[in-house]
């Protein structure tokens, strides 16, 4: 079954054969478009078992976010995606970056990140990501994002950025039922505390 695409004449977001293992370049493409229901669905059964992610609904992974697809187009199998979230003040979140167990390992995932990057700085975004585990703060940080300790370190000095934060941020990001129901689920289940450090990549000029 062919794909469909968010916008149908755009073309596949070209890979970069130095982000990538030996022959993964011939074997995967970036495709911006929303998950279909079956992948969608995969990709929240294999969230729901991880600490590091709180969770998104089907409805944004489907179409209500942003999201990219890493799939190999000989077979149409999806090795990962990543969802991003548009907030106010041009600030966009990179929510999730997600790839399967049998693809992690072989720099696809940086692959993803960077791919995804490259269309979101040529939107003139400030891009924000939340993140606990050390591998993604390896990505983060090769990808050319600031890395700070804490969401007190991403507002300090700035009362603009404690607004957008405490108030603007969480009313946007806590806006989902099933968030919610997992974040709860999450810290019953796995003792998570959800203490994010923050790693933050500005558009030039921007504050």
């Amino acid at each position: 079954m062919p794909y469909s695409v968010r916008e149908a004449k755009a073309p596949p977001i070209p890979l970069r054969a130095d982000d990538l293992a030996q022959g993964a370049l011939d074997e995967f493409e970036l495709q911006r478009r929303p998950l279909t229901r079956s992948e969608a669905a995969e990709i929240m059964r294999h969230i729901k078992d991880s600490p590091d992610i709180t969770g998104y609904s089907a409805a944004e992974w489907t179409g209500r976010r942003d999201t990219f697809a890493l799939v190999s187009p000989k077979t149409g199998k999806l090795a990962g995606a990543l969802l991003v979230h548009h907030l106010v003040g041009r600030w966009s979140e990179i929510a999730v970056v997600f790839l399967f167990e049998e693809y992690r390992g072989g720099g696809l995932g940086r692959q993803l990140l960077q791919g995804a990057l490259r269309t979101l700085k040529s939107a003139d975004r400030k891009l924000l990501l939340f993140f606990c585990s050390p591998g993604m703060g390896r990505l983060s940080a090769e990808a050319g994002f600031d890395i700070l300790a804490d969401e007190a370190e991403f507002t300090r000095g700035s009362l603009r950025r404690k607004l957008f934060l405490s108030v603007l941020y969480k009313a946007q990001w806590l806006c989902s039922a099933y968030r919610l129901r997992e974040i709860r689920r999450k810290r019953r289940e796995f003792a998570c505390s959800f203490e994010f450090k923050v790693a933050v990549l500005m558009r030039q000029g921007a504050r």
